[in-house]
This record gives C-alpha cells, sequence and structure tokens, in this order.
C-alpha cells in the first residue's frame, strides 16, 4: 500500500505597499501602538515613516495584544508566541508569522546601483553570478537565514545564500529557505525545519482593524 504523502506547509506571506499606508494613514496613526508611533515619527524620511506605521500595524492585526520583545541581536519575539518576522524595502512592507516554527523574512528592491554592496557579502561561487536578480535573491535569502536563526548581521559572510530554494544548515541546525521575485523585489523566506514549504502572498488591498 503506497504511503500518504504528507501536505506541504503553506506559509501565508502578507505584503503592504506604502501607498495603502499613506492613503490611510490617520486610520494606521490611531490605530497602531503609541510606543510604535513614536518610534516612526523619530525617522526623519517620509518613507521611513510610512514604511515603519505599515510595520506596526501588521504586528498589530496580526499578533496577540502581548508587549513585543527584542533578542540581543534584533530580533523581535513574543514570549508565548507566535513566531513572526517583519521587513520592508523600497515600497514594500512584508509580514510572515507561525506557531510552531522559527522564520525569518527579508524583501529587497532589485536596484543595480547595489550590486557593488551585495558582492561584498557573497562567497567566491556567488560571485561568479551575473545575474542581478539572482544575486539579489542570494542577498535576501541570507538576510532571511540569519534573522531566522538570530546569529546577527556579522556572520552574513559565512551564511550560504544558494540554492535558491533548499536546507541550509547553521550551527547544526536545519533551516529550509524559498526566494521569489515579486514586482521587482527579491523576497526570501526561511523556517527553522528539514521540510519544504509552499508560499502563498497575500496582497493586502484595505486596511482594517483586528
Amino acid at each position: 500500500m503506497r504511503a500518504k504523502m504528507k501536505k506541504m506547509v503553506e506559509v501565508i506571506i502578507c505584503i503592504l505597499h506604502i501607498s495603502l499606508i499613506k492613503q490611510n494613514l490617520s486610520f494606521v496613526v490611531s490605530y497602531v501602538d503609541k510606543s510604535r508611533k513614536e518610534k516612526a515619527e523619530r525617522f526623519k524620511n517620509e518613507k521611513d515613516q510610512l514604511l515603519s506605521l505599515g510595520a506596526a500595524y501588521l504586528m498589530k492585526k496580526h499578533l496577540p495584544n502581548e508587549e513585543i520583545k527584542i533578542t540581543d541581536t534584533g530580533k523581535p519575539y513574543l514570549p508565548n508566541g507566535p513566531f513572526f518576522n517583519i521587513s520592508h524595502s523600497g515600497e514594500y512592507v512584508v509580514f510572515a508569522s507561525l506557531s510552531n516554527s522559527e522564520v525569518g523574512i527579508d524583501i529587497e528592491k532589485i536596484d543595480e546601483n547595489k550590486l557593488d554592496g551585495i558582492r561584498y557579502v557573497l562567497d567566491e561561487e556567488e560571485k561568479k553570478i551575473n545575474d542581478s536578480g539572482v544575486l539579489f535573491q542570494i542577498w535576501s535569502n541570507k538576510e532571511s537565514l540569519i534573522k531566522c536563526s538570530s546569529n546577527g548581521l556579522k556572520d552574513i559572510k559565512k551564511v550560504k545564500g544558494l540554492p535558491l530554494n533548499g536546507l541550509r544548515i547553521i550551527n547544526e541546525l536545519s533551516y529550509y529557505t524559498k526566494s521569489v521575485i515579486y514586482n521587482g523585489y527579491s523576497l526570501s523566506l526561511t523556517i527553522k525545519q528539514e521540510e519544504p514549504f509552499d508560499i502563498k502572498i497575500e496582497n493586502i488591498n484595505s486596511l482594517e482593524e483586528q
């Protein structure tokens, strides 16, 4: 008798565009916590303020109403779960959460002007690649892996960005990474597990309360 195949985990990634934050700014400011509003106000650039408020909105909407803690390496977490992570770049904020596994997410706008900076974090094999889209995927892969494992950015050169979708071992622990291109951005997700998973992108079209 053929064994029943295990259903692949599907992880939802919420994506929020900066234009929607700006259109609903009054609501977002009134909705997010005071500390998050104050954090956004410390940014001098309006774009950074909006992205920070968008991140605050997504966390408020999708997480329990508990105080978010910060690890020594700067990763936000909830002592009682769920696991979650957030990232923003260019005009997007992205968010993912899981109930039973550490998660790391990263989004990077594909910009040819940033290629020199990316090459600084590549190993010799990765430096042979000329496709800018793939190079940005490698970069976001490394970032999501580090955020998932909470190792801190100082270790980014030691983290493998290839293959784009596959298993990594960091400090004898297993992490699975998946990367996609979305509207000119590289989007990578890492989960602390050995098995592959599917990504479902949820593009937020309206803002509302919980």
